[in-house]
């Protein structure tokens, strides 16, 4: 299931990618900021998943999946950033998914601002550089 999501997400990725290299201007800018934002919801709901533990309950997946001890009283869980810890010192969220989602972030705001900028300043005329 999991593979096949991978691969429909890889083709909108591919159409968006695409989508974007053919606009100019603010229009880029704004289909980069669009592609950058499902990017980042996409890797916030692959750690989210994570933290859910895959529809099992916590415990369970500590033993079994993760091979760590649950402990009741050091386990927590946190949607911003994405953690969900079995014991004190083994988080069951991926190591690169906060990192990439302050990435992706950061990305996202970048490029809207660059549409907005394109966007209120307007087209430049030919040979005014």
């Amino acid at each position: 299931m999991i593979i096949i999501v991978g691969l429909i997400l890889l083709v909108v990725f591919t159409v968006r990618i695409r989508s974007v290299l053919r606009a100019t201007g603010a229009t880029r800018w704004a289909r980069a900021a669009v592609t950058l934002f499902l990017a980042t919801c996409t890797l916030y709901a692959w750690g989210l998943f994570h933290v859910l533990g895959g529809g099992l309950r916590r415990d369970k997946t500590c033993e079994f999946f993760e091979g760590a001890g649950y402990v009741p009283g050091e386990a927590r869980e946190s949607l911003l950033p994405l953690s969900s810890t079995c014991d004190a010192h083994h988080d069951m969220v991926p190591g690169y998914v906060n990192p990439g989602l302050a990435v992706l972030c950061a990305a996202t705001l970048a490029a809207v601002a660059a549409a907005v900028t394109l966007a209120v300043r307007g087209p430049r005329p030919p040979g005014s550089r």
